[in-house]
């Protein structure tokens, strides 16, 4: 098989092969004469990231002596941090060789549009200047943000504020959710209520049951001083007399005392005697041949 090419058409690929040398030589001679440029941009940015580090470590160790809240300074820390790293960005860019000027007009002139699209990201600074300016919260309290997440406040971030739940899973909710809604805070007070109740049948005597269950509350070492426990009768149920041990704990033994106390009443009353009615089952069973 044989391809016959005129003279014109190896013209036209001759000439072009030619512009592609051309075009490959400039791009290899442009990468040739920036590359120092390249190079002191790598060097700055590297350099420059483990200086920004070191620098919010100072940061961080200055604040930890002063009397400032925990959630106060972690928040500052991160602030911190995203000042340093943001104008890192702009020292390698100049570098470049890109007009941050011009880049700066840019971003201004887009504002808006930028605006619109980090609304929620502004909402959630927003929130946490709010949070930190409120306080219904700090670093270390144990809180309820109503939609499912509790835990311990760890940190309270630019964007997010961190918590360690009771299974040592870490949750971050938006600060800006947690400034516009209800946030339960379970250890800002000395002591939580806890209510036990418990179900005893018709023919005990009540006086007895509240004896046992005061003894039980007396016996525990984890309850508020504060406080005195009640017994009541909450209500009467199909089977039963629903009765209540009311007692105060301490907060920071409030789950150890829920634990110790529930299992307390059980021991009680099987040493007392007393009954808690549960649901019973009778099957007959009928012989259809008799």
């Amino acid at each position: 098989m044989h391809i016959l090419v005129s003279a014109a058409t190896a013209s036209d690929l001759a000439e072009t092969a030619e512009q592609s040398i051309d075009y490959l030589q400039k791009v290899i001679d442009y990468v040739i004469s920036k590359a120092h440029i390249f190079v002191s941009a790598m060097i700055i940015l590297i350099i420059g990231w483990y200086l920004t580090r070191f620098a919010c470590k100072i940061v961080r160790h200055s604040l930890d002596k002063t009397r400032l809240d925990a959630s106060v300074t972690s928040f500052i820390n991160s602030l911190t941090k995203f000042g340093l790293r943001t104008l890192l960005a702009i020292i390698v860019i100049n570098k470049l060789g890109v007009d941050t000027t011009s880049l700066i007009a840019l971003l201004t002139s887009a504002s808006l549009a930028i605006g619109l699209a980090v609304q929620g990201s502004l909402a959630n600074f927003a929130g946490g200047v709010l949070l930190l300016i409120m306080k219904p919260f700090v670093v270390g309290d144990y809180i309820d943000d109503g939609n499912g997440h509790e835990g311990t406040v760890i940190s309270i971030e630019i964007i997010y504020t961190r918590l360690l739940t009771a299974n040592n899973e870490m949750v971050c909710i938006p600060n800006g959710k947690l400034a516009d809604s209800p946030v339960t805070n379970l250890t800002n007070q000395e002591s939580r209520r806890i209510d036990f109740p418990v179900s005893i049948s018709y023919d005990e005597n009540i006086d007895r049951v509240r004896t046992v269950l005061l003894n039980v509350a007396s016996e525990c070492q984890t309850l508020s001083k504060t406080h005195e426990s009640l017994v009541f009768v909450q209500d009467f149920d199909s089977s039963s007399v629903r009765v209540v041990l009311r007692v105060w704990a301490i907060t920071d033994k409030y789950w150890e005392t829920r634990f110790e106390i529930r299992e307390a009443i059980k021991k009680a009353f099987d040493a007392e005697g007393i009954e808690i009615p549960y649901d019973h089952m009778d099957v007959n069973l009928i012989n259809p041949e008799k």
